[in-house]
């Protein structure tokens, strides 16, 4: 398979990435806003990553069971690590899987940050089984590239990138990174960031997106906002908080 045909998640496979602090706080700020955090919920972190969202929604909803799933190993090991030093350790479970033979709902919420864009897989088999795992009246809280004209344009870019890519073109896209953002973040957070530079969505979320969530699923789209990015290379992305009515 030539470099240029690899999958979103081939390319991201075996590498960990970190979740912006601002990101995390304001993930977690919109679910307390729509759910009662005393509550015994059952909540889905999708695509979990190393468990940074996971372990702060469980410190949050001092009763809820969390469960964060991710196809990457290694972002679970490290997850697991985090786990067991967490106050909130006995509640939370996490597990390396695709999500789409995936078998531990139902869920009261799911989250999914920066995921749902680059899952390779039809609409009607995300959505459908997301719509499953949620139990009637569930929240769906994520976040996801839109159709934006600037966005298109740098997936344009990254097409061409994914074409060329190698240690060459990592090499110079990490160069680029240094000059352009060395004063503000670490190198290894630079480094973890190069792979995303041949990401192309798989979906965008946009209008047409949320009036089949409700013609298709049931879903009530509750809340949208922008996401502040850190960079021009950067997708613009958007918040969702959807409420399933099925």
């Amino acid at each position: 398979m030539g470099l240029s045909r690899l999958s979103n998640p081939e390319i991201l496979a075996g590498r960990t990435f970190t979740v912006p602090e601002a990101r995390r706080n304001r993930l977690v700020s919109v679910v307390l806003q729509h759910v009662d955090p005393q509550q015994r919920l059952r909540v889905l972190d999708l695509g979990c990553g190393i468990g940074v969202n996971t372990l702060a929604l469980a410190e949050a909803l001092p009763r809820a069971l969390v469960t964060g799933v991710d196809l990457s190993a290694a972002s679970i090991a490290a997850a697991e690590a985090a786990r067991r030093r967490h106050p909130a350790a006995e509640r939370v479970t996490l597990a390396t899987a695709n999500y789409l033979a995936f078998t531990g709902g139902p869920f009261e919420v799911v989250v999914s940050d920066t995921v749902l864009y680059a899952i390779p897989t039809p609409d009607e088999a995300l959505f459908g089984k997301i719509a499953g795992d949620l139990v009637p009246g569930g929240l769906l809280v994520y976040t996801m590239p839109t159709n934006a004209l600037a966005n298109r344009l740098v997936v344009g870019v990254r097409r061409v990138l994914r074409r060329a890519r190698g240690r060459t073109t990592d090499a110079a896209l990490l160069a680029i990174a240094r000059a352009l953002h060395g004063g503000r973040y670490d190198d290894a957070l630079l480094r973890e960031r190069v792979p995303y530079m041949y990401v192309v969505p798989d979906r965008y979320d946009s209008r047409a997106l949320h009036a089949r969530l409700r013609r298709l699923w049931g879903f009530e789209i509750l809340a949208t906002e922008p996401i502040p990015r850190a960079s021009p290379a950067q997708l613009k992305h958007r918040l969702v908080v959807a409420r399933c009515a099925r």
